[in-house]
């Protein structure tokens, strides 16, 4: 079955006979925990409330399109609460996210990893992100969702 996440990963993963058991994306713990991208992404955005900056990152990723599905299939960049009887998602746990895109473990284009990583620096100071990198090679797209954020965070609106 053809994977929609890690495409060609080491120049023979891509076709109908991917097996996604050896896929980055779709090693989530035996599918012990099954995350509704729509529901994370509300979740997402209403732990954000009171944070400009948080509510910048997630606005960052929600914009971006790809992020939160992909987020909801790897709920081990995700904080967790498992009191209940069903696993429920409360936020990203973007130290662990940086830890991710520093070892190179999500597979994904040079312009997705530097949005994720510019959220993650957004939404937590811990995660040490240089803009000049980051920003350097953004396609106008990408680069006008990375400034609206920015103005987010700054919570003032767009001089004009």
């Amino acid at each position: 079955m053809f994977c929609e996440h890690c495409g060609d990963v080491d120049g023979e993963e891509t076709g109908i006979d991917h097996d996604k058991r050896d896929c980055p994306w779709c090693d989530t713990d035996n599918g012990a925990v099954t995350i509704d991208p729509d529901q994370l992404t509300i979740t997402l955005q209403t732990g954000a409330d009171g944070s400009m900056a948080l509510r910048a990152a997630i606005g960052l990723l929600v914009d971006h399109g790809l992020w939160i599905k992909r987020l909801a299939e790897r709920p081990g960049l995700l904080l967790i609460d498992y009191s209940g009887p069903v696993p429920e998602p409360y936020g990203v746990d973007w130290l662990k996210v940086v830890e991710a895109l520093a070892a190179k473990d999500l597979p994904a284009s040079s312009g997705e990893l530097r949005i994720l990583a510019l959220a993650a620096s957004l939404a937590d100071t811990a995660a040490r992100i240089p803009l000049g990198n980051a920003v350097t090679g953004l396609d106008s797209t990408n680069l006008a969702l990375v400034l609206k954020a920015i103005v987010t965070a700054n919570g003032r609106p767009v001089a004009g």
